[in-house]
C-alpha cells in the first residue's frame, strides 16, 4: 500500500491504529499490549494459543490482559484470519507464536502483519534463536521486526537492533524481558513504516542457519567434557525453555538422573551447590530436578 492509499484508508501518519496482537504467553502479550496502548493505539484483541497436551507451563489467559482487550483462542491456525477480520485491525504484531500463520491470517489486517524475532535476521531463523546463540557463545543477540510472509522469519525487515547476551541471563523469561524492551522501543518506527506503505529491506539471501529445537545429541551431560562446555549447555537449555519432544540437559549424579537447572564455574559460598570435577576444571551444580 502506498502512503496516499494508507491515508485514504484512515491510517494517516500519526493517527491512532487498531492493532491486534498475536502471542501465546503471559510474558509476551501483556507487555506488547501495554507498549501499543502507551503509543496511543487501540488493541481490540489478542490472538492466543490452545494448550497442547504436553505443555508444562501457563498459557495466556483472559485474566492476564487489561480490561477492554478480548482474548481469542482459535481451534486451528486456519481460523486466525477470520478472527482478525472480525476485529478489523489496521495491523497485527506477532511475538513468539508457536505456529506458522497462514497467508490468510498474515494478510487479514489492512496494513499487514509484522513479527518480532530475537535474532539479527537472517541469522538464527527458527523457534530457538536465543538457545543457539548461547550454545554458540554469542555475547549479543539481534532483535528484528519484519513483515510476515508464508515462510518462517523470511519477510522484509522494518527495524532491527542488538542487545547484550551476558552470562547473567539464565532463563527464557529473563532474556524475553530484554528483547521486549528493545522491541517496544522500535514499535513507533515499525508502525510508521507500515502506515507509509514502506516495503522494508529484503533479507540477505543466505539463510544464516536454522535455529531448531535442541535434540538428543545435546541433551546428555558428559562429565568428561570441559566445565565451560557443560556450563554453557545448561544455560542454553534453560534459556531455550519448553521442548515438545526432548528434555535436557540430563546428568548422571550418584547413579541418579537429574535435569540441571543452574550451574556456576565459580566456587559458591560454603555449603552451597555440589562440586563435580569435569574433564577440564570444576563445575558446581546449584539447582537440579529429578529426571525420572
Amino acid at each position: 500500500m502506498t502512503a496516499p492509499a494508507a491515508a485514504a484508508a484512515g491510517t494517516a501518519p500519526g493517527a491512532p491504529l487498531r492493532v491486534a496482537v498475536v502471542a501465546a504467553l503471559p510474558q509476551t502479550a501483556p507487555p506488547l499490549v501495554e507498549a501499543l496502548r502507551a503509543l496511543g493505539h487501540e488493541v481490540p484483541v489478542v490472538i492466543g494459543f490452545r494448550r497442547p497436551a504436553d505443555w508444562p507451563g501457563h498459557l495466556l489467559g483472559e485474566r492476564d490482559l487489561p480490561p477492554g482487550v478480548d482474548l481469542a483462542v482459535p481451534a486451528t491456525p486456519e481460523r486466525i484470519g477470520g478472527l482478525l477480520r472480525a476485529y478489523g485491525p489496521d495491523a497485527a504484531v506477532s511475538y513468539g507464536y508457536p505456529k506458522r500463520l497462514p497467508l490468510d491470517a498474515v494478510t487479514a489486517p489492512l496494513l499487514g502483519t509484522v513479527n518480532c524475532h530475537p535474532s539479527d535476521l537472517p541469522a538464527y531463523r527458527g523457534p530457538n534463536p536465543v538457545g543457539w546463540a548461547v550454545r554458540n557463545g554469542e555475547r549479543e543477540i539481534g532483535v528484528t521486526w519484519h513483515r510476515m510472509d508464508t515462510e518462517l522469519d523470511t519477510g522484509a525487515v522494518l527495524a532491527r537492533t542488538r542487545i547484550p547476551l551476558d552470562g547473567s541471563a539464565w532463563s527464557f523469561t529473563g532474556v524475553n524481558s530484554r528483547v521486549l524492551d528493545a522491541a517496544s522501543a522500535m514499535l513507533p518506527q515499525v508502525l510508521g513504516r507500515l502506515v507509509r506503505g514502506e516495503a522494508g529491506e529484503p533479507q540477505p539471501r543466505h539463510t544464516g542457519g536454522w535455529a531448531g529445537f535442541f535434540g538428543e545429541d545435546y541433551a546428555t551431560v558428559d562429565w568428561s567434557a570441559p566445565a565451560t562446555h557443560i556450563h554453557t549447555q545448561v544455560r542454553a537449555w534453560n534459556i531455550a525453555g519448553h521442548h515438545p519432544r526432548c528434555e535436557g540437559p540430563i546428568a548422571l549424579i550418584d547413579g541418579a538422573r537429574w535435569r540441571l537447572r543452574r550451574t556456576t564455574l565459580e566456587r559458591p559460598p560454603s555449603g552451597t551447590g555440589r562440586r563435580i570435577a569435569c574433564g577440564t576444571g570444576d563445575l558446581w551444580v546449584l539447582a537440579a530436578d529429578p529426571a525420572d
